[in-house]
């Protein structure tokens, strides 16, 4: 079977041994069924699928089926009956009397699941439907047999393997009918696409007989080697595909009904793959063709895979030549190949053909002008057509590199020993002058798309000077290492280490293998008609858009779609590394590639596109050690940080080619690019309700873009709810007011320490004033008034002291109203002050000043009311002096939280500036407020418009203005800023 891709797993890959069942769910997973357990598999990774109670013993699975619902039923050796894997459990159905063994099971449209329940004679089948088990046996119309195998038809019918005989079931039916099929034991059948039944078993594998009379006679059909019975299937091309159990593999392309006149036919058209072509085992115990349309089959040691190769392998030609393969297409599309000794013919359809054995070592092949091809040997030069082989002399015995007839009929043959040489058409042989060691050394030759000789030099080209071939050099095209000339339909291309080139008009255009890794080391290249150019390389074998290909070398850095075929599509080796054509494209489209083992073939009109969608899916979500199974709603404890989330797509053809996308709703803003990984993991995550989301392409790049998700919750811990949240705020809260709370007092024992300090110091220093310099001047008053009496009225010196003793006796009052005014600091009555500093002021007699309070008088501190008293007096005596206003009204308010004092009136107000010129002008009565209203915690605002008046406005804290307030906290947040940043600067005056 050369024109598969077989993939295996064997028991160090983790895959099971002894696989006796292989089915497939609905959301695309390969169950697996064997004496070890049951597993799933998608592609990538074997899930060993646990019951959750089981009884002991070894869990042997004998029959799998993939139900319309999503769910999976197990049939279990060893008495075990059957279960049913559903949302992520596997669960028992508690069959009732449960056979030795469940040898097959089946579905059919109505829901019903039939179970063949294997070793028994009576009551052969059970029935599970609308939630319950129901027996089976001679109240069905079953005689007395074993069953072996159960299939429903595309008709819905049920069908059914006896002993010796097929009974089939109708849509509906309550008794199973005879067919006339008759079979040996353990027989098995399979459907094709027409309907007609298949049965295979000791007789052999045919068509199933249902006019037969009695038992099948055993030269009615192909038989197995060993005429063993053996599982078919049919795949999705109507070829049948059977497993023995010792001969491995077998397939039959083209199956119809062997009677004796074709039954050569039949026989060529079977297949084998066994143990040598790589199969696990040639015990091979079950067969299974997925959705997707590959073949699966469970042998003794592993499970394996086969499908369609892209790729083929021409098996006509001996691998692992001893010498490179040349390839070459004659103008009439018929593919020459050679290998160490041997020169095949591949015509249009056909499989190559030896042509001729040579006595040495083909050195190149390429296309004659005349038909067919030239082949050089050491000693000679051959013009092989479809008819006749003519041979010619050589002039020199050397190794050549490549070969190309031009358009003038001149054969070029570069030999790095030699120099470049040419056959004229007349037969005569010359060399191109300037060869010498290090100079003009060729090393490949092709032709343009006009049939001129292009000739790639490995170092310094000789002169050229009227040379009728293109010269091709490493320093002009900036891909690194020259490897390859590649000619195609309209470009003549170089292939470079670093890139590729191609030469048009003189000009040479590159792409880089770093921006397109792809174009890095091709060897071979081939354009076909369709559009396509195809390349082989360091990459594989690459398909790309011929036109798109142009586009990126006009436009480097434009996007280069491309299919890169690897050893997933069937290559099984890599480029050669060899002058010539690396890749053709035969009459029949056919394309044909070299490589270091093996000649290779694609045929573009048989690549199928894999059209179908994978199946998305979450396997399981892991925190710590708890693993969810297929997870649709967790609910995860408080304090959850970090998870793991493996996710899978079920495109089984080419898994590691199956890309992903996901995102965590609630913590990814975008989606994330995983390329081909399955696991996702986040650390860090908080209380919430997270939604995951994957999503995912086939081997083809079909996406599945609704996927699978799964949503979690993380539930907050104690500290991370709200009402704990607002408990920290609300003590926080707390502890910020008492924090205030002891910083007021703070500042206010200090503010009342020194305002106490200083009334105590006024009345210390009224006293002094009382008791000394008072009391002395009022002694020498006393003293000049008795001297005053001693002499004459006229006397002037009497009048002299009559008058001093006047100025003293005020004086002396005047001093007597400084030491009251200094003992007057308790209980200050605001508003009376407010007054008396009214009455004093120089207003006119026309202005109106009026002043009022509001709010519950309270006894204002000394110290405050003095340095209040002095800022609305300083107030209104530029009001009276400056404002020429006709009202003017003092207000006190008396506040819960505050003492407002505003000074305001009507008259011609300031601009801006004016402050700034007062100041300039020496008038340093507004700057004087501020520093009072600083020292005592106060604030002045002084507000002024042109024509609009003035307005000054005193605020004091509570705690500071009244004496009856000390000590309060209203309103602390509201002024902690203000007392933790400037109530330490408040101090008295």
């Amino acid at each position: 079977m050369n024109d598969v891709k077989h993939v295996s797993w064997q028991m160090e890959n983790g895959a099971p041994s002894r696989i006796g069942a292989l089915g497939q769910s609905r959301d695309g997973y390969l169950w697996i069924g064997s004496v070890e357990g049951l597993f799933r598999f998608d592609g990538a990774a074997f899930e060993k699928i646990r019951p959750e109670h089981w009884r002991g013993g070894p869990f042997v699975v004998s029959a799998i089926l993939g139900a319309s619902s999503g769910d999976v039923w197990v049939g279990l050796g060893r008495s075990g009956g059957a279960m049913i894997y559903r949302a992520g459990r596997l669960l028992d159905t508690h069959m009732p009397n449960p056979s030795r063994e469940v040898v097959g099971m089946a579905e059919t449209r109505n829901g019903a699941v039939w179970v063949a329940r294997g070793g028994r004679i009576v009551d052969t089948l059970a029935l599970y439907r609308n939630g319950r088990w129901e027996r089976a046996g001679a109240d069905w119309g079953l005689p007395t047999q074993r069953a072996w195998q159960l299939l429903v038809a595309r008709d819905g019918a049920l069908w059914i393997v006896l002993n010796d005989r097929v009974m089939r079931l109708a849509p509906g039916a309550r008794r199973f009918e005879k067919t006339g099929g008759y079979v040996t034991w353990r027989a098995n059948i399979a459907e094709d696409a027409s309907g007609r039944m298949w049965v295979s078993d000791g007789n052999g594998t045919r068509p199933l007989d249902l006019q037969a009379q009695k038992g099948p006679s055993a030269a009615s059909g192909h038989s197995p080697r060993r005429r063993s019975s053996t599982t078919i299937r049919f795949d999705g091309k109507g070829r049948l595909w059977g497993t023995t159990p010792a001969e491995g593999l077998f397939r039959m392309d083209a199956p119809h009904d062997p009677g004796s006149a074709n039954r050569r036919a039949v026989s060529q058209s079977r297949k084998w793959f066994t143990d040598a072509d790589g199969m696990t085992s040639d015990q091979a115990r079950s067969l299974f063709v997925d959705r997707e349309g590959n073949v699966w089959a469970g042998t003794e040691l592993g499970l394996d895979m086969l499908r369609d190769a892209d790729v083929n392998v021409e098996t006509a030609i001996p691998a692992n030549s001893a010498e490179s393969y040349h390839i070459a297409v004659a103008d009439e599309g018929t593919v020459y190949v050679t290998d160490a000794d041997t020169l095949y013919r591949i015509r249009a359809g056909r499989s190559p053909e030896k042509v001729l054995r040579t006595a040495t070592n083909p050195a190149t092949l390429c296309p004659a002008r005349d038909g067919g091809v030239w082949l050089t040997l050491r000693d000679r030069l051959l013009r092989v057509t479809a008819d006749r082989v003519e041979r010619f002399a050589k002039p020199i015995n050397s190794t050549y590199y490549g070969c190309a007839e031009d358009r003038d009929g001149r054969l070029w043959l570069p030999a790095v020993d030699a120099g470049l040489l040419w056959r004229q058409k007349s037969g005569a042989w010359q060399s191109w002058p300037g060869f010498r060691a290090g100079v003009g050394v060729p090393g490949d030759v092709a032709l343009d798309a006009r049939g001129k000789a292009a000739i790639l030099f490995r170092n310094r080209p000789p002169t050229l000077k009227g040379a009728p071939f293109i010269s091709v050099v490493k320093e002009r095209l900036r891909v690194g290492n020259l490897e390859s000339l590649l000619p195609g339909r309209r470009l003549l291309m170089v292939g470079g280490a670093q890139g590729l080139a191609a030469l048009t008009e003189g000009r040479v255009l590159t792409l880089s293998a770093k921006e397109y890794p792809w174009v890095g080391s091709i060897n071979g290249l081939v354009q076909t008609v369709s559009g396509d150019t195809w390349t082989i390389g360091d990459a594989g074998i690459v398909r790309m858009r011929t036109a798109a290909l142009d586009a990126a070398f006009k436009a480097p850095g434009v996007p280069l779609p491309r299919r890169i075929f690897d050893f997933n599509d069937g290559v099984n080796s890599f480029a050669q590394k060899a002058s010539g054509p690396q890749a053709v494209a035969g009459g029949d489209g056919r394309l044909w590639f070299l490589t270091r083992r093996n000649v290779l073939t694609v045929d573009p009109r048989r690549l199928e596109r894999n059209s179908m969608a994978p199946s998305v899916s979450i396997r399981s979500l892991i925190v710590g050690d708890r693993h969810f199974r297929d997870p649709l709603n967790i609910e995860l404890p408080g304090g959850t940080t970090t998870l793991a989330i493996n996710y899978t797509a079920t495109s089984l053809t080419v898994p590691s080619r199956v890309r992903f996308r996901y995102r965590l709703e609630g913590a990814d803003a975008n989606w994330i690019d995983a390329q081909n990984r399955r696991a996702a993991s986040y650390s860090d995550l908080g209380p919430g309700t997270y939604r995951f989301r994957v999503i995912a392409s086939n081997n083809d790049g079909v996406w599945n873009r609704d996927g699978a998700d799964v949503r979690f919750t993380i539930l907050p811990t104690l500290v991370q709810t709200w009402p704990f949240r607002l408990a920290v705020l609300a003590a926080f809260g707390l502890l910020l007011w008492i924090l205030y709370s002891l910083r007021l007092r703070q500042v206010s024992a200090q503010i009342r320490g020194r305002t106490e300090a200083r009334s105590a110091e006024r009345e210390r220093i009224a006293r002094e004033l009382h008791d000394t310099l008072l009391q002395g001047m009022q002694g020498l008053i006393m003293r000049f008034h008795a001297i005053g009496e001693h002499l004459s009225e006229s006397d002037p010196t009497r009048t002299s002291i009559d008058q001093t003793l006047d100025r003293a006796d005020d004086l002396l009052m005047e001093g007597r109203e400084r030491v009251r005014d200094l003992r007057k600091t308790h209980d200050a009555c605001l508003e009376a002050l407010l007054r008396e500093l009214a009455d004093a002021q120089p207003f006119d007699p026309s202005t109106k000043v009026q002043v009022v309070s509001n709010g519950n008088a309270r006894p204002i501190n000394g110290p405050i009311a003095e340095e209040v008293g002095r800022i609305a007096g300083e107030a209104m005596f530029n009001a009276a002096r400056h404002a020429e206003a006709d009202r003017v009204e003092v207000r006190a308010d008396y506040g819960r939280k505050r003492l407002v004092v505003t000074i305001l009136d009507n008259g011609i107000g300031f601009d801006g500036d004016g402050p700034r010129r007062a100041q300039q002008q020496g008038h340093y009565g507004m700057l004087g407020m501020h520093e009072r209203a600083g020292r005592i915690g106060a604030r002045v605002d002084i507000v002024g418009r042109l024509g609009q008046g003035t307005t000054v406005v005193v605020t004091i804290p509570a705690s500071l203005a009244y004496r009856s307030e000390a000590g309060s906290h209203s309103n602390p947040f509201g002024r902690l800023w203000y007392f933790l940043t400037k109530g330490s600067q408040a101090r008295p005056v």
